[in-house]
């Protein structure tokens, strides 16, 4: 795992959320949580987190994720 998807992990871990996970390809950083979240509140977690990395199009969806019950929240951007 890098440090930007460790870092991240922990942070939602931190801020209470089940990650389910973090994966990264190219530039394109999805994290998956267990549960549905606000969108404002994940968002901010990657902002705080990566305050001077940059990032663009953070993007926060809900999905059904295969071999999981129910609804995930998606978060994901791109990073250069």
């Amino acid at each position: 795992m890098s440090d930007l998807t460790a870092d991240l992990q922990s942070a939602y871990e931190a801020a209470g959320y089940d990650v389910s996970e973090v994966t990264t390809n190219r530039d394109l950083v999805r994290i998956v949580l267990a549960e549905d979240a606000g969108a404002e509140a994940v968002r901010s977690i990657v902002a705080e987190t990566l305050d001077e990395e940059p990032r663009f199009g953070v993007d926060v969806a809900t999905e059904a994720v295969d071999g999981q019950d129910g609804v995930s929240t998606v978060v994901s951007f791109r990073d250069r």
